[in-house]
């Protein structure tokens, strides 16, 4: 691992033209930089245990770090001045609630940080605390420079006219009886028991370390030092976490030389060029500062989800959520991330395309789920075919032609097993099953895991290790006819003219069996049907508007699939686009899961659906509805995994991947 200094002083010159000035006439200066966008996550707590599974802690992580920092909480004297944490996320939670909080005197008075306080920030990439009085101002500012370590920086400047002796400890500590800690020179490592993972303090500009208990520290900053009028200290400290057999010497030994200021000055280049990417588009959207500010905050809980290669996951991916989903990464979460952090980060998103990929087997299949111990990955089922859309999405937006045909193959064999592993009556048109013939596992595949349309559902074995459900799936057939004409494109890309033909004729015949076998023309709807007799399986879902999606509806068809959507007893509700009409008798808004709460990607598919026929006029109002009535949007609350469609209440899993990549896409009006 390297020091990852990126742009050069061209780019910190670009970023300063770029900056929104306030023209005549101007409502609002649109924001742009790093330091424009501010608390609109609220990572503001502290863990009371090490293990907060079911609580709501949010935090920051960057460069792929497995651990993360909070800020302290507003009324929380005890922790003021310090930075929570690290937690990792390998499933075991919080190393300590700080391990470095700031102890400050002022002219032989301790000095009450809480009743100063001033700011405490979370910008995107970057932790603040600011604390002011008459006589000093302390800022104190946290930052990753490595996948594996974060700097603290500690500022604190003479505002008086007269000279004011500083004295400055650091105290901190491990949960009890939850490490073993030992110190060499400037350095304290606690070594967690339960899973030996480690984090190295180096307090580079420290004087000395004290031991005060088994599981604390107390480090002697500065035991007396006079600043004149205008004079400034700076403190620094490295904190580095690696997991279970990284080498955590040669991250101490490089956060030694590191030139901390430096670390801060690459951390606003980097992500000031993301927010230039992320923001610097045609979309109507980003004439809103509303909207740009719900996008960055898209693009930082993203950002937090990001995990390096470590244990068994061998290239770079994302946690759905780090609040619940920590210690591996499933694949279409992953396929649809992929789509939207190539924006602005497209060596991220390339790997986040491979990681699952490392695993497929011999046969073509990906598994749902990798983990950072392979032993736990599932190979019970897979996930609807999106990676081939989300290759596609990489290579549109980096033109890297040498990604694409290594992703080719791959691609072309996980698209090829849903027709030797899931068409029962080899018929050219699959269903979603398992490799172990239980429906819990085939609804599992289908992503939509207790949707209402499994209910009545019967396996039916298709072959060794292979099972189908009793249904052909509107979903995965739309997926797969998608990803038939991007599988045509790509092997028009890369020369493989006959391929290229093969499969545009395949999509076409299989366009045709959706728009006339699975298209109710009574109720306007598309459909799952029944293997044998055709039947459609009338059930109103999100599953049933992928067909405008996909490009296969009719315009007939997709108007009226459009006036269901756009039906205030249908769709079109208090947050818009659920996955179940509200109107249906099973409709579970608030613990249904997929039985009505409102799922994002489906937000996304129905939106995109909607402008590839031409009703962008609906598509805006049902984007801004979304967005003004999901809870905590458009304020300082998470992006959530679902919400309530009736209320607009958050539900499951904060800090969602999926959801926070398909907002952006949705934003930037992408496909």
């Amino acid at each position: 691992m390297k020091f990852p200094f990126l742009f050069g002083t061209a780019a910190l010159c670009l970023f300063t033209a770029c900056a929104p000035s306030q023209q005549p006439g101007d409502e609002e200066a649109l924001l742009s930089l790093q330091d424009d966008f501010y608390n609109l996550i609220d990572i503001k707590n502290v863990p009371t245990q090490p293990r907060n599974r079911y609580v709501d802690l949010n935090l920051f992580a960057d460069l792929g770090a497995w651990s993360g920092y909070a800020l302290p909480e507003n009324q929380s004297s005890q922790y003021a001045g310090a930075f929570i944490g690290p937690m990792t996320m390998n499933g075991y939670g919080w190393m300590a609630a700080t391990l470095a909080q700031p102890i400050l005197q002022v002219n032989g008075k301790p000095y009450d940080m809480a009743r100063n306080v001033q700011t405490a920030k979370y910008l995107p990439g970057r932790l603040v605390q600011e604390y002011a009085d008459e006589q000093i101002r302390m800022v104190t500012e946290l930052c990753f420079a490595t996948q594996r370590t974060a700097v603290v920086r500690t500022t604190i400047e003479n505002r008086s006219a007269e000279v004011v002796t500083l004295s400055m400890n650091w105290k901190g500590g491990t949960f009890p009886g939850t490490a073993q800690w030992r110190t060499e020179g400037n350095v304290a490592t606690a070594m967690r028991l339960r899973d030996s993972a480690q984090v190295a303090t180096n307090y580079l500009t420290a004087e000395t370390l004290e031991r005060v208990g088994q599981d604390s520290l107390l480090v002697v900053e500065k035991k007396e030092l006079k600043l004149q009028p205008g004079e400034t200290y700076r403190s620094r400290y490295a904190q580095s976490v690696v997991l279970t057999g990284e080498d955590l010497a040669a991250e101490v030994a490089m956060a030694a030389v590191a030139d901390i200021d430096r670390c801060f000055d690459e951390n606003a280049l980097r992500w000031n060029s993301w927010l230039q990417k992320l923001l610097g588009g045609e979309s109507r959207f980003l004439k809103e500062n509303k909207y740009r500010r719900v996008l960055v905050k898209a693009m930082m809980t993203l950002n937090s989800n990001w995990r390096s290669p470590a244990g068994d996951i061998f290239h770079a991916g994302s946690n759905p959520s780090y609040t619940g989903f920590v210690d591996g990464i499933w694949s279409w979460d992953s396929w649809k991330i992929a789509s939207a952090n190539v924006i602005y980060n497209p060596e991220m998103a390339k790997d986040e395309m491979r990681t699952l990929f490392d695993y497929q087997a011999p046969d073509g299949m990906v598994p749902d789920y990798i983990s950072y111990n392979k032993k736990y990955n599932n190979w019970r089922d897979s996930k609807p075919p999106v990676a081939a859309w989300g290759t596609m999405n990489v290579y549109r937006s980096t033109g890297d032609k040498e990604f694409l045909a290594e992703m080719f193959d791959k691609l072309m064999k996980f698209h090829q097993w849903w027709y030797d592993k899931r068409d029962h009556d080899h018929n050219g048109v699959c269903e979603y099953g398992s490799t172990d013939g239980t429906l819990i596992a085939a609804c599992w595949e289908s992503g939509m895991d207790n949707g209402v349309r499994f209910d009545d559902a019967v396996m039916l074995e298709n072959g060794e290790n292979a099972w189908s459900m009793n249904q052909e799936n509107i979903c995965l057939n739309s997926f797969l006819y998608a990803e038939k004409r991007i599988l045509a494109e790509m092997a028009d890309i890369l020369g493989q003219k006959e391929l290229a033909g093969k499969l545009t004729k395949d999509a076409d015949a299989l366009a045709e069996f959706v728009r006339t076998r699975m298209w109710d023309d009574e109720t306007g709807f598309f459909y799952d049907t029944r293997l044998g007799t055709g039947e459609p399986v009338r059930v109103m879902g999100a599953e049933c508007w992928l067909p405008l999606w996909a490009g296969i509806a009719t315009q007939q068809q997709a108007k009226r699939v459009m006036e269901k959507m756009m039906d205030p007893n249908k769709f079109n509700s208090t947050l818009p686009l659920g996955t179940l009409a509200v109107d249906h008798p099973r409709l579970r808004p608030v613990r249904g899961y997929w039985r009505g709460p409102v799922w994002v990607d489906q937000v996304y598919f129905g939106i995109s659906g909607l402008r590839r026929y031409g009703f962008h006029k609906e598509a805006d109002s049902l984007v801004r509805k979304f967005i003004d009535n999901a809870q905590g949007l458009t304020t300082d609350g998470p992006i959530h995994e679902n919400y309530n469609p009736l209320t607009g209440e958050a539900l499951n899993a904060p800090n969602f991947g999926w959801s926070s990549a398909v907002i952006i896409k949705m934003l930037l009006e992408d496909k």
